[in-house]
C-alpha cells in the first residue's frame, strides 16, 4: 500500500506555520511553528523557517496560523460535565433573576425551552434560584405549590449546596414535613410551626438528591457531548470533574470506546456526601474499588471528592470556622471520618480533592493530608477544593505536604458578591504564591452558559504578578496549563507546546501573555492534533 493511503504514515504529520505560539516551556517560552505527527503528538518545535524546511523535503500537510496566539489547551481544574450537561439540555432555566412572586411563572414559562423534555418522568428539574429574591432571603414551597400542586419540582440554589422543593417533591422524596428531624452537617429551613419551607441545605439534601430519577445512559452520552463542546468553546481541552458517580463513568468509558471523546478527564469519585452524587454511600464506595474498571484512554479514575463543609453564603452559612482557640466547627464537617479516607486512598497511590471553603474545614483536610504523609511520605499528591477560606497559619502547609491548591469558582475571584461577603471569601493568590504552592483554576461549571476562565482573570492579574501585568499573565496561563497537567501526575504528557506531549493547543483572539483576558476568545480548539472547535463553523 502506497505510504499516502495510510494515517498513520509519517505524510500524515501536519505542519502550523507563522504562528505566535507561547509554549508554557521554560526552556523556549516561544516558537512560531510546529509539527503535529499523526499520532497527534508535538513531533517539532521550532521556527517557520525550521519546520518549512521540514514539510518540504517530507510534503507535508501546511497550515498557516496567520500570526494568531496560539497556547497550549485550558486544563479546568473543576468542573460537573454531568450536572452542566443536563442544566444545558434538559433542565428548566429559570436564570439568577428569581423572586418569591415570579419563581412557578418563571418556570412554567420557560419549561418549553428545554431541548428534551419529560427526562425526568414527571418531575421537574429547575435552574437556579437567588434566595435574595425571596423575603428575608428565605425561600418557602408555598411560591411553587399553587402552579404545581400535583407535579414534584426540585430547584437547584446555593451554588449547588441547596435546593427548593415543592410541597409533592418534599412527599415523593419521604419527608415528613412536619416533623422532619436534624440531620448532621445539614440546614433545614423552616416555617414558625416547625414544619419544612422546602428549602434545604447541605445533606439536609439527601433524601431529595437519591430520590431525584436520573435519563438513561443514552441520554446521559448525548448531553455529556454537547457539555463537552462546550467545553472546547471555552479551550478546554482537559479537566477534572468535581462531582463523579457510576451513571457519569459508565457514559464516559462508552463514549470513549466508540471514540467520542475529546477531552482528557481525571474523575474524582466522590466519597461524600451522598448528595452531591445523587447516588448511595454504598455505591461509590463500591466504585472506588473498582476504579480500574472504568478507567480509559482518555479517562483517569485516580481521583476521590470529599465535600468537608458548605458554603459561606447567604442565607445557609454552612462552612466550618474556627473558635478562638483555632479548633475547627464540627458540625459543620459534613463527612466526619475524612482524616481516615485520605489516609485510606493515599495509601491506594489516589488522589483525594477536599472542598472547603472555611478556615476550619481546611485546617481538618490539611490535618488529614498531614496523617497520611506520616504514614507514606511518598504517597500521592492531594488537593483543596476551592481555597476561599484559608487561615494564615495554614497557608506554609500547602508545600510541604504537595497539596494543590485549585481556585475555584474562576468568575468570583474579584466580584461584588465577593466583596461583600466580609472577608469570608477570599482567594488570596499572594499568599499561596508565596507559599510555593502548586496552584491550579477552576470554572467550577454546574449551571453558568459556559465555563469562561479568561474574563475573570482580567480582574486579577496584577495581583498575582505583584503590579506587573506581564508577569502575572505569565504566572495565569501556567495555572491554566501546565499546573494543571502537574495536578493529575501528566505534566509529562501535556501542558505545554514541547516535542512528545499531546498536540492539545488553542487559538485565541488576542495574546494572553501580555494579561489581556478581558474579552479574549478561543478562535480554534485542537485536541491530540485535531481541531474539535472551530468559531468560523
Amino acid at each position: 500500500m502506497p505510504p499516502a493511503i495510510s494515517s498513520t504514515a509519517d505524510l500524515n504529520s501536519t505542519v502550523y506555520i507563522n504562528g505566535c505560539v507561547y509554549t508554557i516551556d521554560s526552556a523556549r517560552p516561544w516558537a512560531s511553528a510546529f509539527i503535529v505527527s499523526a499520532d497527534g503528538l508535538f513531533e517539532y518545535v521550532g521556527s517557520t523557517e525550521e519546520v518549512l524546511l521540514i514539510a518540504q523535503r517530507r510534503h507535508l500537510v501546511i497550515v498557516d496560523l496567520k500570526n494568531q496566539f496560539v497556547m497550549p489547551g485550558v486544563h479546568d481544574a473543576h468542573m460537573h460535565f454531568l450536572y452542566s450537561g443536563l442544566a444545558l439540555t434538559s433542565d428548566v432555566d429559570i436564570g439568577m433573576d428569581t423572586t418569591a412572586t415570579n419563581i412557578a411563572q418563571k418556570i412554567k414559562d420557560a419549561g418549553c425551552k428545554c431541548h428534551y423534555v419529560n427526562t425526568y418522568q414527571d418531575w421537574i428539574m429547575a435552574n437556579v434560584y437567588n434566595n435574595e429574591g425571596f423575603p428575608n432571603g428565605v425561600a418557602d414551597r408555598k411560591d411553587l405549590d399553587e402552579m404545581f400542586p400535583d407535579i414534584p419540582v426540585v430547584v437547584s440554589g446555593g451554588a449547588g449546596h441547596s435546593k427548593l422543593l415543592n410541597t409533592k417533591a418534599l412527599e415523593r422524596a419521604g419527608y415528613d414535613i412536619e416533623n422532619e428531624k436534624d440531620v448532621h452537617g445539614g440546614k433545614f429551613f423552616r416555617r414558625e410551626d416547625g414544619s419544612l419551607t422546602g428549602e434545604l441545605g447541605e445533606t439536609a439534601m439527601t433524601k431529595a438528591a437519591l430520590a431525584l430519577p436520573f435519563p438513561g445512559l443514552n441520554h446521559i452520552k448525548r448531553v455529556l457531548k454537547y457539555a463537552i463542546v462546550v467545553a472546547h468553546r471555552s479551550g478546554v481541552t482537559s479537566c477534572q470533574e468535581a462531582s463523579s458517580n457510576t451513571l457519569l463513568l459508565r457514559a464516559l468509558k462508552e463514549l470513549d470506546e466508540e471514540g467520542k471523546l475529546d477531552l482528557d478527564i481525571s474523575t474524582h469519585i466522590v466519597y461524600g456526601p451522598e448528595y452531591i452524587a445523587h447516588e448511595s454511600a454504598s455505591t461509590l464506595h463500591k466504585l472506588l474499588d473498582e476504579t480500574e474498571k472504568f478507567k480509559s484512554k482518555h479517562v483517569d479514575t485516580r481521583f476521590v471528592k470529599i465535600i468537608l463543609d458548605g458554603v459561606p453564603l447567604p442565607p445557609l452559612y454552612t462552612h466550618c470556622g474556627l473558635d478562638d482557640h483555632g479548633v475547627p466547627d464540627k458540625s459543620k464537617i459534613v463527612v466526619e471520618d475524612v482524616k481516615e479516607a485520605i489516609c485510606k486512598y493515599d495509601e491506594r497511590g489516589m488522589t483525594v480533592r477536599v472542598h472547603c471553603t472555611g478556615h476550619g474545614s481546611t485546617r481538618t483536610a490539611l490535618d488529614g493530608i498531614e496523617m497520611a504523609r506520616k504514614k507514606n511520605p511518598d504517597g500521592p499528591r492531594h488537593e483543596i477544593a476551592h481555597c476561599s477560606g484559608v487561615h494564615d497559619d495554614d497557608f506554609s502547609r500547602y508545600a510541604p505536604l504537595r497539596v494543590t491548591a485549585e481556585m475555584s469558582p474562576a468568575e468570583f475571584f474579584s466580584h461584588p458578591f465577593t466583596a461583600s461577603s466580609n472577608g469570608l471569601i477570599d482567594w488570596d493568590f499572594t499568599k499561596i504564591l508565596d507559599a510555593d504552592a502548586l496552584v491550579t483554576i477552576g470554572s467550577d461549571w454546574g449551571a453558568i452558559p459556559d465555563p469562561c476562565l479568561f474574563d475573570p482573570l482580567s480582574r486579577i492579574v496584577e495581583a498575582v504578578g505583584r503590579g506587573s501585568k506581564e508577569k502575572g499573565a505569565e504566572i495565569l496561563c501556567r495555572m491554566l496549563t501546565l499546573n494543571g497537567a502537574d495536578a493529575v501526575g501528566k505534566e509529562k504528557e501535556a501542558g505545554s507546546v514541547e516535542i512528545g506531549k499531546k498536540a492539545n493547543f488553542i487559538v485565541v483572539d488576542r495574546d494572553l501573555s501580555e494579561g489581556l483576558f478581558e474579552g479574549a476568545r478561543v478562535v480554534r480548539t485542537y485536541f491530540e492534533g485535531e481541531c474539535v472547535w472551530d468559531r468560523e463553523y
